[in-house]
């Protein structure tokens, strides 16, 4: 076993800035690409459907095998090395039978890297006092390497053009491997708690419904994950004021990772996270009807702070009280699996019916729509989890 000496939260804070910023360049620019490399709207959706698809399955075989090795932090360089070497056909010319071969290759493993530095994350953090507060502030470094490669990304793509953007992702992902090489598994041994079975506690109503709600979550981001930047660009705001938008929420999203030990002292989990829905569904329908007003704008972007950061850290949070021990990675992985795999998969098909059927306003509504279900779900997770006295 490791010296506890060797727990240092920097060596996750370098990952995890280098993780978000590959992911927010992709997130945000190669749409933008993709549509200047010729695919169409429908193919695009698609694309991105294939991508959070492949969170439906892949955290899954990457939780059980790191949660039973208890190697997870090899585990996670092996996955971001196999990322990077299969992204690299992208830079080949090539229509959409190319674009959607190399996505099915390195989302495989890119999809995996979440649950397992999550895991890492909660097995340093358990028993420590403050966790929240901890893990919020390990969260920010992803959120300010989002805000920072997210700016000068599209500032520079506002003077060289798009062709440029799968070469900077590229070099992002490599420096995600790099970073993951710092990386530090915890104790394996240690653990006040009985072992927990992972379909037992699946098989819980509390834990389905608050799984549903995740679900609901993500896939209410879906047209912004998948459209939001075209449909910005074509309301006719430039890359770099697209770039700002992103960045508006992100900023807010840190300093609520910041501060968030005191409302998370204040408030019980689960109820803040029925709180990030109400607010989820305002966001979009303000982003659905008045996206046009750069003010309105910017006030459905800072309620990025609610429906994202405050849903992940209680979502998580509550995932490690749920999932402890040798289960901690399969519970991340369900967590990514559900939500950013069949919800966001969900969100980003019927995002994109709607955009080409309909409108893209549409696709928006949706959104608000699904946020509501979400909240009615969470709610009956919050009444039966109080029932169980948030027994673990």
């Amino acid at each position: 076993m490791r010296a506890a000496a060797a727990w240092q939260p920097w060596r996750l804070r370098v990952y995890l800035a280098a993780y978000y910023a590959a992911g927010g360049v992709l997130g945000t620019y190669l749409p933008l690409y993709l549509e200047r490399r010729g695919l169409t709207a429908a193919q695009i959706g698609v694309v991105t459907a294939l991508a959070q698809g492949l969170r439906i399955v892949a955290p899954a075989g990457w939780g059980w095998l790191a949660d039973h090795t208890l190697y997870r932090a090899a585990v996670l360089r092996v996955t971001t090395l196999a990322a990077c070497l299969g992204f690299l056909p992208l830079l080949l010319p090539g229509g959409f039978g190319l674009v959607l071969g190399v996505t099915l290759v390195y989302q495989i493993f890119l999809s995996g890297q979440v649950p397992l530095a999550e895991a890492i994350a909660a097995m340093h953090l358990r028993g420590e006092p403050g966790a929240a507060g901890l893990y919020g502030r390990l969260r920010a470094s992803g959120s300010i390497g989002f805000i920072v490669f997210v700016l000068s990304t599209g500032a520079l793509l506002d003077r060289t053009g798009l062709a440029a953007t799968p070469y900077i992702a590229l070099g992002l992902l490599a420096a995600t491997f790099v970073a993951s090489c710092l990386v530090l598994d915890a104790p394996p041994a240690g653990e006040p708690h009985e072992p927990v079975s992972v379909r037992a506690r699946l098989a819980e109503p509390r834990v389905r419904w608050f799984f549903l709600s995740v679900l609901l979550m993500i896939a209410a981001h879906g047209a912004l994950y998948t459209y939001f930047s075209i449909y910005l660009a074509v309301l006719g705001y430039s890359k770099t004021q697209i770039g700002v938008f992103w960045v508006l929420g992100v900023l807010c999203e840190i300093g609520l990772f910041y501060t968030q030990g005191r409302l998370f002292r204040r408030f019980e989990q689960l109820r803040l996270v029925e709180a990030s829905f109400l607010v989820a569904a305002v966001r979009f329908f303000l982003t659905a009807e008045f996206a046009q007003s750069a003010v309105v704008l910017v006030i459905a972007q800072l309620l990025h702070a609610m429906t994202f950061a405050v849903h992940h850290s209680a979502s998580i949070l509550a995932i490690q009280r749920w999932f402890p021990g040798r289960a901690a990675g399969r519970g991340q992985a369900l967590y990514t699996s559900i939500g950013y795999g069949v919800g966001a998969t969900l969100g980003s098909l019927i995002a994109a019916w709607l955009w080409s059927a309909v409108s893209p306003s549409a696709a928006f509504l949706s959104s608000s729509v699904a946020a509501l279900l979400g909240w009615f779900a969470v709610r009956r997770a919050r009444e039966l989890d109080r029932a169980a006295g948030h027994s673990a």
